[in-house]
C-alpha cells in the first residue's frame, strides 16, 4: 500500500475533530478551540495503524519582543512580552518504503509574556499541517451534531483492500466505534456526571449518544 493509500484510509475512517480546549479571553469570556492535542490524540493510533511515520520539524523561528503597560491602584506596570512567528512542517513516510514520503508545511504565530510563545506557536502550525493534510473539520457541539451528519455507515474498507490489492487495517472494520463516537461519549458522561460506559461497537454508541443527548 503507497504512502497515498494510507493517508486516504485515515481520510475514510475520520472526518471531524472536537473542539476540546477552552480559550479565555478574560473579561471578554471564553471559547471551545481544537488544540494541538486534540488533533493529535484523535490521529495518534490511525496513524499508527496505517504505517506511517509522522516526522515534525520547526523550519524557522522570528522572534519580537514588545511592551505592555497595566496600571493598578494608580501605579503601572510594564512588563515584556514576545511575538513568534513560526513555519513548521510534518513528514509522513511510508514505513514499509522510508523513501516514499509527503511533506506538509504550515505558518503560525503566537503572542506570550513568558516563555511560552514558540511553544504555542509551534503546536499551532503542527496542528494545521494535521487538520489540512487529513481535511478534519472542527466541531462545534459535537455530540449534539457530529453523529448526525459525519456518523454515517462506514465504508466498505473491505473493498479498499480489494481494489488496492492490500488488506485493510483491522482497526478500519465496520462495527467498531470510531474515536469521535469515544470522544462524544465522554464528554456527554463527563457534562451528566455519570460513569462513561465501555461501548466498542458503532451501532451501540450511536445508539447511546442519541438516547443521551433525547435526555437533555
Amino acid at each position: 500500500m503507497n504512502l497515498y493509500q494510507r493517508i486516504n484510509l485515515i481520510q475514510l475512517k475520520i472526518s471531524s475533530v472536537y473542539k476540546g480546549a477552552k480559550v479565555s479571553m478574560g473579561n471578554s469570556g471564553s471559547y471551545n478551540a481544537v488544540s494541538h492535542d486534540d488533533v493529535t490524540a484523535l490521529l495518534h493510533q490511525p496513524i499508527a495503524d496505517v504505517g506511517i511515520i509522522a516526522f515534525p520539524n520547526m523550519e524557522s523561528a522570528d522572534v519580537e519582543s514588545y511592551e505592555t503597560v497595566k496600571s493598578y491602584n494608580g501605579k503601572d506596570t510594564v512588563s515584556t512580552g514576545y511575538k513568534v512567528k513560526v513555519w513548521a512542517s510534518i513528514t509522513f513516510i511510508n514505513m514499509d518504503k522510508p523513501d516514499e514520503r509527503i511533506t506538509t508545511k504550515c505558518f503560525s504565530y503566537a503572542l506570550d509574556n513568558g516563555d511560552k510563545a514558540t511553544g504555542k506557536a509551534y503546536s499551532m502550525a503542527i496542528k494545521y499541517c494535521y487538520l489540512k493534510t487529513f481535511m478534519l473539520e472542527s466541531c462545534d457541539e459535537e455530540e449534539s451534531r457530529d453523529y448526525e451528519q459525519s456518523y454515517k455507515p462506514k465504508p466498505d474498507y473491505s473493498q479498499t483492500a480489494v481494489t488496492s490489492g492490500h488488506q485493510a487495517p483491522s482497526t478500519f472494520k465496520d462495527g467498531v466505534a470510531t474515536d469521535q463516537q469515544q470522544k462524544a461519549i465522554f464528554a456527554i458522561s463527563k457534562a451528566k456526571g455519570i460513569a462513561k460506559p465501555t461501548i466498542d461497537s458503532f451501532e451501540e454508541a450511536k445508539k447511546w449518544i442519541t438516547e443521551q443527548n433525547k435526555g437533555k
